[in-house]
């Protein structure tokens, strides 16, 4: 466990107090504890990048941590009506397979996929989107969907580096 390593784990600690402070109508506290579960996701590469801590831990953690505020979020607020739950419903499709394959292909050959710009551009447009759903910014659902499709794209480009990373090992095995 490095630094690094320990940001990303806090981030993935905060995520149910940010929920319960929004359920409980704790604004101010769940804009800060958000806003510090935000740029913990950007410090932590930071500091892993820059420390030399880039780990399998962290690169199974990053992802997770993300894609657990999110889908929390996703379904609070889709719980409270703010987005539509079939939104709910198809930002979950690719963040789950995500998340089995990426396991799936962990138990196989101890391999994770790091992260790029395509997924950093889609956790991007659904933070977006999810912030501009929580200050009632018009035309935020129009932001989320973007985000979602952004999603889309995203997995299914990891889909292929990961399709072509196992043909590779396959191919150099034979």
């Amino acid at each position: 466990m490095n630094l690094a390593n320990t940001i990303t784990m806090a981030r993935l600690v905060l995520t149910p107090f940010v929920i319960a402070s929004l359920a409980y109508g704790q604004v101010n506290l769940a804009l800060g504890l958000l806003a510090l579960a935000l740029v913990s996701d950007v410090l932590d590469g930071l500091v892993a990048r820059k420390l030399n801590q880039i780990t399998y831990l962290g690169q199974v953690l990053d992802p997770l941590a993300d894609k657990t505020l999110f889908m929390s979020l996703f379904g609070l607020f889709s719980w409270n009506g703010q987005i539509p739950m079939i939104a709910f419903a198809l930002f979950l499709v690719p963040h789950l397979a995500l998340i089995v394959a990426g396991g799936f292909m962990y138990q196989w050959d101890q391999s994770v996929i790091p992260s790029n710009v395509w997924g950093k551009t889609s956790s991007f447009l659904v933070s977006v989107g999810l912030i501009a759903v929580f200050f009632k910014i018009p035309y935020s659902v129009m932001l989320i969907y973007l985000g979602i499709g952004a999603s889309y794209l995203s997995a299914g480009i990891y889909f292929c580096i990961g399709m072509r990373r196992e043909t590779a090992k396959t191919s150099q095995g034979s």
